[in-house]
């Protein structure tokens, strides 16, 4: 088992030089090319632990080879099991994320949760079928710069948490289509006071200048693009992207319409967490509200695909509501988080009970 997603996935690998190949007898969560997908199951009989040939695959491919294997490790579980501030809610643990509820599907690009830009990005109002997913790396200079170890440890995060939110859909459809990237760049941390919109001073200087290196114009037209060429290139339903970097930011996490932004420290919660966070800030590029108190969430509303209220919001659920990644530190989904992500084959309406979601 990889992780602590509590489902059994394994590698589909498939080399026709090799004369090797392993069919998929189960859904595809991760694709990272033609070579090397992750499918919830057992290994196909007769395959587990069957060389692959690493010379033959693309980096890309590699990272999520490396990364469910950091994953499958036993000091990745242990590390898990000690997760700082196990069950807290977002906004009561070491640091907390976004404290004021925003719009944020389906706003403008660039400047963060406040801000404007461009709007206009393929963001998907639902979790179904091929979701491509870009991950940029910022290296930057000195202590700004990513380890190899770091590069793959954000790749086995992202990994995980995935494959935990694509594993909540009943109709097990949703397949996460990998596009990683590094990018090295020169420029400096910020030493001066922010001036203007605070996310879009602390963002813009390295964000526009990976842009530039990966062949997109700088500013938020070059991140709708960026996502756009990724929608259309993987053949995916939809797209977004995320930026991880040690730079600092006006929050450590955050998400604007179709991009997500992360620092690798992740405050007070710590690199092991960085899985629960994105798969939280995952949820609102596709819709879902927050559900802790403190980001002034009401129990009415209409979020995500299939329009539901907020049932869960800690202010006026009864008893506070039932643990959710969207209220909470828990690989845990209450039942009407599913239709503001908008999975397939769900019942016909959200029920008021507030059971967990039981994929």
């Amino acid at each position: 088992m990889a992780g602590d997603v509590g489902i059994t996935e394994s590698i589909v690998a498939a080399f026709s030089e090799r004369g090797f190949a392993a069919a998929p007898s189960g859904p595809i969560l991760h694709d990272y090319g033609p070579t090397i997908r992750v499918r919830i199951g057992a290994p196909a009989p007769g395959r587990a632990g069957a060389p692959i040939n690493r010379e033959v695959l693309s980096p890309n491919e590699r990272l999520g080879l490396e990364a469910l294997h950091v994953r499958e490790s036993k000091e990745y579980l242990i590390a898990k099991e000690k997760r700082p501030a196990q069950g807290s809610a977002w906004a009561r643990g070491p640091a907390p994320l976004h404290l004021k509820e925003e719009v944020i599907v389906n706003s403008a690009v660039g400047g963060g949760p406040l801000g404007g830009g461009s709007a206009g990005a393929p963001v998907s109002k639902r979790l179904v079928g091929r979701i491509a997913v870009g991950v940029i790396m910022i290296s930057g200079p000195q202590s700004l710069a990513l380890t190899t170890d770091q590069q793959v440890k954000i790749a086995a995060e992202v990994q995980n948490g995935l494959s935990w939110l694509g594993a909540q859909s009943p109709a097990k459809d949703v397949t996460w289509v990998h596009d990683n990237h590094l990018v090295t760049v020169s420029v400096p941390s910020p030493t001066s006071t922010p001036i203007g919109d605070p996310y879009e001073f602390y963002e813009r200087p390295w964000r526009d200048a990976a842009l530039v290196q990966l062949g997109y114009a700088a500013g938020p037209a070059g991140v709708n693009a960026y996502i756009t060429a990724l929608k259309a290139s993987r053949r995916a339903d939809a797209a977004y992207c995320a930026f991880f970097s040690h730079y600092p930011l006006q929050h450590f996490a955050y998400c604007t319409g179709p991009y997500v932004v992360m620092q690798f420290e992740n405050d007070g919660w710590g690199p092991d967490n960085l899985d629960r966070v994105f798969a939280h800030e995952t949820g609102h590029v596709f819709g879902a509200p927050d559900e802790y108190k403190e980001a002034g969430c009401n129990c009415g509303g209409s979020h995500g695909f299939f329009g539901k209220p907020n049932l869960n919001c800690e202010s006026c659920a009864e008893n506070g509501g039932v643990d959710c990644i969207m209220r909470n530190n828990a690989w845990a989904m209450c039942s009407v988080t599913p239709y503001h992500l908008g999975y397939s084959n769900l019942p016909a309406g959200a029920t008021p009970a507030l059971a967990p979601h039981v994929a």
